[in-house]
């Protein structure tokens, strides 16, 4: 390893011990750094020989990230194919997370913690807008008003 492609592999390596990153994520941030493509592709490829770098393990984490988010995995899969994640890696973890996922529930619990006293059901256009952030994160319609609706029955709203 010259000595280009040592600096390219310690940028690298304390870049991934700050958080995960995707291949493409890397390659962006070296390429940002004026390293030459052929040391770029040297240095991911000794990065995943040498175990740092994992599309499953980048895939898996920011899953996990915007699920804890309150994202549903649909939108936290589209914004990791926006980064670059590769989609085998990412349909891998999607579906080890899709069986643990109930929508219904991460919706009720989002609405909990962003409105726990349910005051955001007072009039229409806080119901319209309590619907629009939940739509934001991805929950379909008929889970928004699912939820909004049992919300509203547990804060003692019927209407």
């Amino acid at each position: 390893m010259d000595k280009q492609e040592l600096a390219a592999y310690t940028a690298a390596v304390r870049a991934l011990g700050r958080r995960e990153h995707c291949a493409a994520e890397l390659r962006l941030k070296l390429g940002q750094r004026d390293y030459p493509d052929e040391v770029i592709a040297a240095v991911l490829a000794r990065l995943r020989e040498d175990g740092h770098l994992s599309e499953s393990r980048f895939a898996e984490a920011f899953l996990r990230m915007r699920l804890k988010a309150g994202e549903t995995p649909w939108l936290a899969a589209q914004k990791a194919r926006q980064r670059g994640v590769e989609e085998v890696a990412l349909q891998d973890a999607l579906q080890a997370m899709q069986d643990d996922y109930d929508g219904l529930e991460a919706c009720r619990r989002l609405i909990a913690r962003r409105d726990p006293l349910g005051l955001r059901h007072a009039d229409e256009n806080q119901w319209q807008r309590q619907a629009r952030f939940l739509r934001n994160k991805g929950f379909d319609a008929a889970t928004i008003v699912r939820a909004l609706k049992e919300n509203q029955q547990e804060q003692g709203m019927d209407q």
